[in-house]
């Protein structure tokens, strides 16, 4: 476990039965709905021999999952490319992604399309997604890289580890509403920097972005 994570699990614990976060519908989330979360991600991608080294692709329509998400991935030492989900029904690249996360309309599209022997349909319910699902490719290889970022963030053409995720966090300000979790200024660092300092917040929707179900 990272110094990032650490710090933001036990600020959970700490928080387990507060509210943490908000979905802008009127719905809190506590701590404990985050830590249970994270662990049926984590356990759900480790039963799938999804392991360090591997990347996966995060692009839900529900951006109230990308907190835990994270940080399911990062604990098992994934690459996460954070990236918003757009109107076009993407392409699968299990070339390159391990597992993928779209808006459950997307995932549902892809999976008439896919070889069942080569990409799977997982579903969770979780707390703040009860219809949540994921794709994994059956047979990825770990990435042959240069450098190995625990995240990349296409919008803003850049990628960091989690090292210095936590650097920038700490020195941030806290914010209790937060835009856009997949630009690195206006929403993923707040919302990092909300969660290592037990600050409740409210994640608004990504702008401009396709938001299916």
């Amino acid at each position: 476990m990272s110094q990032l994570t650490k710090a933001i699990t036990r600020q959970l614990q700490r928080q387990y039965g507060e509210p943490v976060l908000n979905d802008l519908n009127g719905n809190w989330y506590t701590g404990a709905d985050m830590l249970e979360d994270l662990a049926l991600c984590e356990t759900s991608l480790q039963q799938q021999n999804v392991h360090a080294g591997q990347a996966i692709l995060l692009s839900p329509a529900q951006v109230v999952t990308i907190p835990s998400l994270l940080l399911a991935s990062w604990q098992l030492g994934l690459t996460v490319t954070l990236t918003p989900p757009s109107h076009q029904l993407p392409e699968i690249a299990p070339q390159v992604y391990a597992a993928m996360v779209y808006s459950s309309s997307q995932t549902n599209q892809l999976a008439n399309q896919l070889d069942p022997s080569e990409i799977s349909v997982l579903t969770l319910i979780l707390n703040t997604a009860p219809n949540f699902a994921y794709l994994v490719h059956d047979h990825a290889q770990p990435l042959a890289r240069h450098s190995h970022p625990d995240l990349i963030l296409p919008a803003n053409q850049c990628q960091f580890t989690q090292s210095q995720l936590l650097k920038m966090a700490e020195h941030d300000q806290p914010r209790e509403c937060v835009h856009d979790l997949y630009d690195l200024e206006t929403g993923l660092l707040p919302c990092l920097t909300n969660l290592i300092t037990a600050t409740p917040f409210t994640i608004q929707p990504t702008k401009n972005a396709f938001l299916p179900n």
